[in-house]
């Protein structure tokens, strides 16, 4: 067997894997974008802001993941978050487009806490072009014709807790799963994930913040997965981060604020799994413009984006 063919297959049963275990997209440092996680995450800030992620997963390796993100929300009405994201995502033989129109609902509970419910509209496509995978048998009724979904509705809650320190957020941003075939040859269903989060910002000193975290992705059929991340941020000017993802990889995250509206994040992710034989690169790069009316510096920094 030639080597094309051992990573042909290689790739299929990773494929296979990453299908069953993780469908929706996967994200470095979640809290640069957690409002595609969580919809009550939509004007947690009180901001309006505009945001835009692309992420390039396995950099070389033909049919690697790749997403790309862009969210809008504010808070037009006094306690009320609107926003909505477009979301593309590609891995191997699939590719999905989905829309989310989100609502937040902000109540202060306390002098220094508030709790945010939010709920999420969603439609997506999904195809999964079959046929253009590379097969030993022609003619195998598994990947004889290409699936859609065509446009699928669904819902989506979540909830969010802070202050202006901490922060502990739940959501499942999908709450119906659907099948795209009735095919007994392979498994061509959508599953829900669940999404739980919490974070905590130590003041070092008047130019230093620390920042930890932890993201918990829960998804039937596939074990827990757990996201370690620390960001230090200087001044409000630059960060700097580390993340460790159980069962997949390390990464690291450079951030620079050229203005108290804009902000560029890089994360370069290593993975640890048996990936690293093929591909060492995963790359994301996100802007984040916030429509602050009077631009000042933030003396309790932003936990999230």
């Amino acid at each position: 067997m030639n080597m094309k063919k051992v990573l042909t297959i290689f790739f299929i049963l990773l494929l296979a894997t990453v299908a069953r275990a993780q469908q929706d997209p996967m994200y470095s440092q979640y809290w640069i974008n957690a409002v595609i996680l969580n919809p009550a995450q939509v004007a947690a800030d009180g901001n309006t802001t505009l945001n835009l992620t692309g992420r390039y997963q396995w950099v070389n390796l033909n049919g690697a993941p790749k997403t790309s993100a862009l969210s809008f929300g504010g808070m037009p009405i006094n306690k009320v978050g609107i926003g909505g994201s477009y979301i593309y995502d590609q891995i191997g033989p699939v590719r999905s487009h989905t829309l989310n129109v989100d609502f937040a609902y902000h109540l202060k509970i306390s002098e220094h806490w508030t709790t945010t419910v939010g709920t999420r509209l969603s439609a997506t496509n999904t195809a999964i072009n079959l046929t253009d995978l590379y097969v030993d048998q022609q003619g195998d009724p598994g990947f004889s014709q290409n699936l859609n979904s065509g446009l699928q509705p669904n819902v989506g809650f979540g909830i969010l807790i802070h202050n202006e320190r901490f922060y502990f957020g739940f959501s499942q941003p999908r709450a119906i799963e659907y099948d795209l075939s009735t095919s007994t040859y392979m498994n061509t269903k959508i599953i829900t994930h669940r999404f739980a989060y919490t974070g905590y910002n130590f003041s070092v000193n008047k130019e230093i913040d620390l920042r930890p975290s932890i993201l918990v992705k829960e998804v039937n059929y596939a074990p827990l997965q757990l996201d370690f991340n620390l960001v230090a941020e200087f001044n409000n000017k630059l960060s700097v981060g580390f993340c460790y993802r159980t069962g997949d990889g390390i990464g690291g995250l450079a951030g620079f604020a050229p203005s108290p509206k804009l902000k560029m994040y890089y994360c370069y992710d290593y993975p640890l799994s048996a990936i690293a034989q093929i591909s060492k690169q995963t790359h994301q790069l996100s802007l984040v413009y916030n429509f602050m009316k009077k631009p000042k510096r933030i003396n309790s920094p932003r936990y999230f984006e």
